[in-house]
């Protein structure tokens, strides 16, 4: 029977590499491809149309349509006011129709010079009708 020959502990093996050469390349390559990618999503946030470009311009359509509702809510507003004028105040009603028929009073006298033209932008045509104003 041979007995086992002792070794040194002290003496130095030889030191395995943690990742083998082959190992190496493939992170290397898994970093690239990565990278690759970063690039190309950065780019197409960057100048595709739904990207910042296309964000910016729908910012844009958000800001007018914004600033059409306002104008549209204040002309709602006018007209409402209107309405309620004219349903409350008879002085409202006689201005409305005034302006917008040419109707006169009896004994007044308008004169109106063949240029002018009423708000509607027609000539005013025909006999001017006098009406009484309800009290």
């Amino acid at each position: 029977m041979s007995r086992p020959t002792q070794t040194n502990r002290y003496l130095q093996k030889e030191a395995k590499p943690r990742f083998s050469v082959k190992g190496v390349y493939v992170a290397r390559l898994l970093v690239g491809i990565l990278l690759g990618l970063n690039i190309v999503l950065i780019l197409t946030i960057a100048f595709s149309s739904s990207g910042i470009p296309g964000y910016r311009k729908q910012d844009q359509q958000v800001r007018e349509l914004e600033e059409k509702v306002l104008k549209l809510r204040i002309e709602n507003q006018k007209l409402f006011e209107m309405i309620q004028s004219l349903k409350t105040s008879s002085k409202a009603q006689e201005k409305l129709v005034r302006q917008e028929l040419g109707w006169v009073r009896e004994n007044e006298i308008i004169l109106e010079s063949p240029e002018k033209k009423n708000e509607g932008g027609e000539k005013a045509i025909g006999p001017i009708k006098p009406f009484s104003v309800p009290k």
